[in-house]
C-alpha cells in the first residue's frame, strides 16, 4: 500500500506539532497502525496497547486495547474499538442505520446526493490525498463513502452501533479507521487532524456546545472544522416533530418504526402534491419527510421517507441552535475565517484554527 498519510501530533504540554509517516510503524494492521492516534478516555494517556486479538487477514476482529497508564481496557468487536457501552441515548440511531444501512449511500441510489451535500457545505476539494480527516457521527457511512473517494485517510466514529453498518459499507478500505465513542470524550490525540466534520449530529447530543468544543480540540493548527446543526427559529419550531415528539420519544423504538412504516406510504402522495403546489413549505404541512425533488426511484424515495421520518421523531435529543450561537462557539474555540450560513440541514458552520 502507498504511504497515503502522515500523523500530525501535538506534544502533551505544548510545542510545535510534529508530522511523521505512520507507515514507519512497519505494519498494515488497521488497529496497530492507528494506535498512535488513540488515547485512553479514563486517564488521557496515549499509552494504549493491543493485548489480544483474533484476526481475519490483516485486520483485528476481536480483542481489546489496554492502557499502560491506568489499566483501563476497551473491547475490540468485529474489528472496531468500543470506547462506550452499547446501551446509551443513541440507540435509536443504531437501530435505524442498521435497518437502513444502504438507503442513503450514493453507491446505492446511483445519484451523488451525499457527495453534493458534502462538497457544498465544506467547499473541500475532490482530491484530499495525504489529508487526515475525523468524521464525528458517521451513521451508516453515507459521508464516509464520499470522504474516502477523495483519497483522504478517515477516522470515523459514532456513539451508536451504526458503526457496524458503516463497517459493512466501507470497512474494506485500508484508509478507514472506525471506532465507537462519545463525542464528549473522543479517544484521540488532540490537534491531530487536518479536517474535522460533523453533519446531522450535534443537535441530537445532550450537550451540543460541549460536543462542539471537543470536536474543535481535534483540529490541528491550520486545519478546518465543519459542522451543521438544526436552525432555531419561530418557524422551525412550528414543525410537526416538535408537536409530536413528546409522544413519539416515549414510544418503543420498534413500535414507532412500525407506525412510521405504515403511515409514510399512505401520506407520501399527499406530501408530493403539497410540494408541487407550495414547494418545501407545502411538504412540511404533512407530518412526514419526503424527497421527490431528489429524483429518486419510487422505492428508494419511500425508504428515505421512512428513514428520515423515524429520524425526526425517535431521537432522545433535538436541540436546534441560532446562527449567533453557532458563530459564538467558533469564536470561543479560537477559530478564524468563520462562516455560518443557512444550509440543507439548518445551519452550516465552517472555520479554520490559526497556524
Amino acid at each position: 500500500m502507498a504511504k497515503p498519510w502522515s500523523q500530525p501530533r501535538t506534544p502533551r504540554f505544548g510545542g510545535t506539532p510534529v508530522r511523521y509517516p505512520i507507515s514507519d510503524l512497519g505494519t498494515t494492521d488497521v488497529t496497530t497502525t492507528a494506535l498512535p492516534y488513540f488515547r485512553c478516555t479514563a486517564c488521557d494517556s496515549a499509552s494504549l496497547v493491543l493485548i489480544s486479538e483474533q484476526r481475519a487477514g490483516q485486520r483485528s476482529t476481536d480483542g481489546s486495547l489496554s492502557c499502560k497508564g491506568c489499566s483501563a481496557a476497551y473491547r475490540i468487536v468485529s474489528g472496531i474499538p468500543r470506547f462506550v457501552s452499547g446501551d446509551n441515548y443513541a440507540q435509536s440511531f443504531g437501530f435505524q442505520w442498521n435497518t437502513h444501512e444502504k438507503t442513503q449511500l450514493d453507491s446505492y441510489t446511483g445519484r451523488p446526493i451525499s457527495e453534493k451535500r458534502l462538497l457544498d457545505v465544506t467547499g473541500w476539494p475532490m482530491d484530499m490525498s495525504g489529508q487526515v480527516v475525523l468524521e464525528a457521527g458517521s451513521g451508516a457511512g453515507r459521508f464516509t463513502e464520499c470522504l474516502l473517494k477523495t483519497g483522504a485517510t478517515v477516522f470515523s466514529f459514532d456513539y451508536s452501533s451504526a458503526v457496524d453498518a458503516n463497517a459493512r459499507n466501507n470497512g474494506s478500505s485500508e484508509r478507514l479507521f472506525l471506532f465507537q465513542a462519545d463525542m464528549r470524550s473522543i479517544p484521540l490525540q488532540r490537534a491531530a487532524f487536518d479536517k474535522v466534520i460533523c453533519l446531522g449530529v450535534l443537535q441530537h447530543t445532550p450537550a451540543p456546545k460541549e460536543c462542539f468544543r471537543c470536536l474543535a480540540q481535534m483540529v490541528r493548527p491550520g486545519g478546518e472544522l465543519v459542522v451543521d446543526v438544526y436552525g432555531k427559529s419561530a418557524v422551525a419550531l412550528l414543525q410537526w416533530k416538535y408537536i409530536l415528539r413528546p409522544i413519539t420519544t416515549r414510544m418503543d423504538q420498534r413500535k414507532l418504526y412500525e407506525v412510521v412504516s405504515n403511515v409514510v406510504p399512505l401520506l407520501l402522495p399527499v406530501a408530493k402534491k403539497m410540494r408541487r403546489v407550495a414547494g418545501r413549505a407545502g411538504a412540511r404541512l404533512i407530518p412526514i419527510v419526503e424527497y421527490s425533488h431528489l429524483d429518486l426511484t419510487r422505492e428508494v424515495n419511500e425508504q428515505w421517507a421512512i428513514l428520515d421520518t423515524f429520524d425526526m421523531y425517535a431521537p432522545a435529543h433535538d436541540h436546534p441552535q441560532t446562527q449567533r450561537t453557532l458563530k459564538q462557539w467558533f469564536k470561543q474555540a479560537g477559530f478564524t475565517d468563520i462562516s455560518v450560513r443557512p444550509g440543507p440541514n439548518g445551519l452550516v458552520g465552517k472555520a479554520r484554527r490559526p497556524e
